[in-house]
């Protein structure tokens, strides 16, 4: 017999996962939003969610936990398609976690299911031993304040993923709130979007130098209103020592385009506005990309996307940008990468702008192939 609850919920799809959750329907009918909603589902993260199941089921992991599961969807998936034996569901409200027993008992699932304060549940892990090999924090907002707690609850050599919607401060837009957030100092660039994932990058690896843990980026990507990465957790204060040294490190915006300082140290600024401490290095591993076996087909084209950028340089150029400072017509982008290609430098799109071009090349030599282009 399904529990009589207050509120008015709908039985959903997703996946393989059939669950109830808030009628959002109804919701909508009474001029809320979603994010109002009792027992939180946003069905536009279904991406989002798609993409976890398909790096989780990549890396055969045997136990994973989803601290914030909200109405269970996630930690369901996590069971029922990537295979994981040992599932844990939490929440901080009671209700969803009702709600996460009745849909985990739908679905023939069994997993541990708690409601408490994320920190606490994943500090509580922590002390008493049980962590997990794949663990997410995909909460509303910054995950700033939970990552100190949820590293101590990953398994060596397990994977974290992370979710950040707080993008208009990852973004550079509320530079106060960025640097109070995260720790890094910059303002809005064009490449905003590739900016924002390696300052969370960053984050994340300074907090975990600091519990002598170190991270590594194997898939980072941005989509709509969140960035999100996958983070490899690792023991090692001597080998963090070395990341921190090498991997990260402070973009220069000049007048004729970006220079890299490598180290968490504030350079000498040799030309422009000093940004960072920054992820410097690849935020995807192309070895750790090819293992992952994509869900569908939404999956497989982003995760092609991804593919075709790693190895470039740390942040793009935006072609609208260029023609904007030359006062020139935009050719199109596939033309520009392939003479920036014939000249012998590495260029390709990014998934995360549909103008944006991720090369080695100048700013100056993408200038002269864009004036070659418009006068032809």
């Amino acid at each position: 017999m399904e529990p009589s609850l207050s509120i008015p919920l709908r039985l959903y799809r997703e996946g393989s996962a059939s669950f109830y959750s808030t009628d959002l329907e109804h919701l909508r009918k009474m001029g809320l939003s979603y994010t109002k909603a009792p027992v939180f589902y946003n069905p536009r993260m279904k991406l989002n969610r798609d993409v976890t199941v398909s790096v989780v089921r990549s890396i055969g992991a045997e136990s994973a936990a989803d601290l914030m599961a909200a109405s269970g969807v996630r930690p369901l998936r996590l069971a029922l398609e990537a295979g994981v034996n040992e599932v844990a569901a939490n929440d901080s409200n009671c209700l969803a976690v009702h709600v996460i027993r009745m849909n985990a008992r739908l679905n023939g699932v069994r997993m541990r299911i708690t409601c408490s304060d994320a920190r606490l549940e994943a500090e509580r892990m922590a002390s008493e031993g049980i962590r997990v090999r794949y663990l997410d924090l995909d909460p509303f907002g910054s995950p700033a304040p939970f990552l100190d707690s949820f590293l101590r609850a990953v398994k060596r050599g397990g994977l974290i993923g992370v979710t950040a919607t707080d993008t208009p401060p990852l973004f550079g837009i509320y530079p106060e709130k960025l640097f109070r957030y995260y720790g890094v100092v910059g303002r809005k660039i064009p490449p905003h979007k590739e900016f924002g994932i390696r300052a969370l990058i960053s984050f994340a690896a300074r907090i975990a130098a600091r519990l002598d843990l170190v991270i590594r980026p194997v898939l980072s990507y941005g989509r709509e209103h969140y960035v999100r990465v996958f983070l490899s957790v690792d023991r090692g204060p001597s080998i963090s020592n070395r990341v921190l040294r090498e991997s990260l490190g402070w973009v220069e915006v000049c007048d004729d385009g970006y220079k890299f300082h490598t180290g968490v140290e504030i350079p000498r600024a040799e030309c422009g506005e000093l940004m960072g401490p920054i992820w410097l290095d690849q935020i995807t591993d192309l070895t750790f990309l090819n293992s992952v076996n994509p869900l569908n087909a939404e999956v497989e084209s982003l995760i092609s996307a991804i593919a075709s950028e790693v190895g470039g340089p740390p942040l793009y150029i935006r072609l609208d940008d260029i023609c904007s400072r030359l006062r020139v017509r935009m050719p199109k982008i596939r033309e520009v990468i392939s003479s920036l290609r014939e000249k012998g430098y590495f260029a390709s799109r990014t998934h995360l702008e549909p103008l944006g071009i991720k090369t080695n090349a100048s700013r100056a030599e993408v200038e002269e192939v864009v004036r070659n282009l418009t006068a032809s």
